[in-house]
């Protein structure tokens, strides 16, 4: 589990290195430093990056919760930034909480419509220096010229011209193109099953992204465009998406078994 949290804040905070306005942004970095904090608590403090719920189920913390963590585990080295222990090579990272929090200020705001929020250069700083610590060290200059950062990075763009080109056509044409989807489905069942359908589209919220391949993994994503507002969903990003999907539902796996090693563990003492 921690090889794949520090592998997805090292996905994350890479495209953040190489353009940390690009669309979605806040999204990024939430899960960038989520992952990343996780790693490096989960590394120190063994069980203290999950939290009990009532139903007995246990989740992972914020974001901010592992801030907090972090903050009351470690020396305060000047105003705002922690001294946060390696215990592999026995240093102390420089955390600089106070400039984590307030991102997740701003992201918050743009995550949950409430007002303007912000990511600006000093936050994504912030962010890489914990790759620092000998649990992540994932944000290579090979990732960052990766393809996978850039087909990340093409999609981001190309979902935000599909909402302008939305916007432009107006609700009207964008009902009206819904029959256009329809037109689409196949009656084949064989085209069916490989693929060849539609689905829904992550810009316009409609049914209508032409479907012309599934993902690697069978998650359920494929690529292909929208008959709507003119999104395109490319290889590269269908297979992101799956993979992203996986990891989550790895994650969820791995942190049940954890849970249940827990309780097997407390029955035998």
């Amino acid at each position: 589990m921690q090889e794949k949290r520090a592998e997805e804040y090292g996905r994350c905070a890479a495209v953040l290195d190489v353009d940390f306005q690009v669309p979605g942004a806040a999204a990024i970095f939430d899960q960038a430093l989520t992952n990343g904090l996780a790693a490096i608590v989960a590394h120190n403090w063994q069980g203290e990056e999950n939290e009990k719920r009532r139903n007995g189920d246990h989740r992972l913390k914020a974001a901010s919760q592992l801030l907090k963590v972090i903050t009351e585990r470690c020396d305060e080295d000047q105003k705002g930034i922690r001294l946060v222990p390696d215990v592999e090579d026995e240093s102390k990272l420089r955390v600089d909480v106070a400039a984590l929090s307030e991102a997740l200020e701003q992201t918050q705001r743009v995550r949950h419509a409430r007002g303007v929020g912000e990511i600006e250069k000093r936050h994504v700083t912030a962010l890489l220096d914990l790759d620092y610590h000998s649990c992540l060290g994932q944000v290579s200059e090979e990732r960052r010229e990766s393809d996978w950062v850039k087909h990340q990075i093409q999609d981001r763009y190309e979902r935000l011209r599909a909402q302008d080109y939305l916007e432009l056509i107006g609700e009207v044409e964008a009902d009206r193109r819904i029959a256009l989807a329809a037109d689409h489905r196949p009656t084949n069942p064989d085209e069916l099953s490989d693929g060849m359908d539609v689905a829904d589209c992550p810009v316009c919220g409609r049914e209508s992204l032409a479907v012309s391949g599934v993902d690697d993994f069978g998650v359920g994503y494929g690529s292909g465009v929208c008959l709507v507002c003119s999104y395109v969903r490319s290889t590269a990003a269908a297979h992101s998406l799956a993979l992203t999907d996986h990891f989550r539902m790895s994650l969820a796996r791995g942190l049940g078994s954890w849970a249940d090693g827990r309780q097997s563990s407390a029955g035998v003492g």
